[in-house]
């Protein structure tokens, strides 16, 4: 079994972030749109709603009350996706792009480099 690497805290910084609208380059969903629910920059990989989407069976467990968590049965749930086979998708033109950083104002922001686009995909508070 290969070994999975496993940065440092702070290590690596990926391109994408929780909530980002990304499109998969590859693998069994290619093509397909979601939004990221978690990113495990230890891992170097995210988690994609409704992509990778992996069959888990489960015994209940507790005892008198069982919640959705402890049911019993073939639970799916999203498996993560390497953040390399990840390309995010611009919030302002609605499409894939690679991104560019800039610093705006004294923070650093992520910057779509589309044609005639140029927004900033991080939006200032």
């Amino acid at each position: 079994m290969a070994t999975r690497k496993r940065h440092e805290a702070g290590e690596f910084r990926p391109h994408v972030k929780k909530g980002d609208t990304v499109k998969l380059l590859s693998g069994k969903d290619r093509g397909k749109r979601g939004r990221i629910l978690e990113v495990l920059p230890r891992h170097e990989r995210a988690v994609v709603e409704g992509a990778n989407m992996m069959i888990r069976h489960q015994r209940a467990r507790g005892g008198q009350r069982v919640t959705a968590e402890q049911q019993s049965g073939r639970i799916e749930k999203a498996a993560p996706v390497h953040v390399s086979n990840l390309m995010l998708v611009c919030p302002s033109c609605n499409k894939e792009t690679r991104i560019r950083y800039q610093e705006v104002e004294g923070q650093t922001v992520r910057v779509c480099r589309n044609e005639g686009c140029g927004e900033a995909i991080d939006k200032r508070k």
